[in-house]
């Protein structure tokens, strides 16, 4: 009796499975058997996660006098995003530590920017989500986007100068990522198949969370070329020893021993100041001859990406910089 209903137990979950085989091709043949962002979840509005003002806090060494517009819906909006009571927690905070806050109630982002140090989007009011970008600039002190709900295009911000940080929830896979598509579609302009590419961090690596590992998709997206990482065994491995690639990175300290370099103009982002080039070190260098490689692509490892984070040098430029560096 019992060997009779646990076959008809297996033969449901046999059942089951097939139909939920068959429902998964039949939505992928729907779309070309292509990924898109519109079949995963919108951004998920983390009341706890929008209320801390470490995020804000940490772009200043001292905040005090700092101004901080937070771009809101009235109290009697409809509108989706951050809840209230959240927003109001993190104003508070944000006043403890001095600073100035400017919630701008459904109003003109515009005028309310004025001077503004920093500015966090918290909802999907169009005013505030198309806003023009080049008007805000000039009318901030500051240069600091938050995007809190995650409505922002972050190659705007870039093109008008302003580094934007989306802090909401995606629950798209990264390979879908939209700045990512767009910086891929640029290296596979610049970079022949064939090419060699040695990644390297510009700046310490403070992230250990898993969506950080851009480098994946790049290897997967930029296919035909050739992509080398320090330790790749551990960085490209299990979350676990993910970890400590990163300890064991920060602790190698590479770029300690080298020296930032300002660009003039960039290879693709318009923010200059957020170029994560350096010169190289005497290790970077025997690498690079010996997996003869022609490209450096410096990062600096977030697990929003950013084109801003991103920059492909020639090997002969980064070599220049390093020997006129040792001059």
């Amino acid at each position: 009796m019992a060997m009779s209903w646990i076959g008809r137990l297996q033969g449901a979950f046999v059942v089951w499975s097939l139909l939920f085989l068959v429902a998964s091709l039949v939505g992928a043949a729907s779309v070309g058997f292509q990924p898109e962002r519109s079949r995963y979840k919108a951004p998920e509005f983390q009341a706890g996660y929008a209320a801390r003002p470490r995020f804000v806090l940490s772009l200043f060494q001292d905040p005090r006098g700092r101004k901080a517009v937070i771009f809101d819906a009235a109290s009697d909006s409809t509108a989706a995003g951050v809840d209230h009571e959240a927003i109001g927690r993190l104003a508070d905070q944000l006043r403890v530590k001095g600073m100035q806050v400017v919630r701008t109630a459904g109003g003109d982002p515009i005028a309310a920017a004025q001077n503004a140090d920093v500015i966090v989007l918290t909802c999907n009011l169009p005013q505030y989500v198309n806003i023009d970008f080049q008007a805000l600039a000039k009318v901030m002190r500051g240069r600091y986007l938050l995007d809190y709900s995650g409505y922002w295009d972050n190659t705007d911000g870039d093109t008008a100068g302003l580094p934007i940080q989306n802090l909401a929830r995606q629950y798209w896979p990264h390979w879908l990522d939209p700045d990512l598509e767009l910086y891929v579609e640029h290296l596979r302009e610049v970079v022949p198949e064939g090419d060699g590419i040695l990644l390297l961090p510009g700046r310490q690596i403070h992230n250990t969370q898993a969506r950080a590992r851009w480098y994946l998709t790049l290897n997967v997206k930029l296919g035909g070329r050739r992509l080398y990482l320090w330790n790749p065994q551990k960085g490209t491995s299990f979350v676990t020893e993910y970890f400590e690639w990163v300890q064991e990175y920060q602790a190698k300290q590479p770029w300690a021993e080298t020296s930032s370099i300002r660009l003039p103009k960039r290879d693709f982002s318009a923010i200059l100041d957020f170029a994560p080039t350096r010169t190289l070190t005497t290790e970077e260098i025997a690498t690079a001859k010996r997996c003869d490689v022609q490209w450096i692509l410096f990062w600096s490892h977030q697990p929003d990406f950013r084109i801003a984070d991103w920059e492909l040098v020639p090997l002969e430029t980064a070599l220049a910089w390093t020997a006129e560096a040792n001059s």
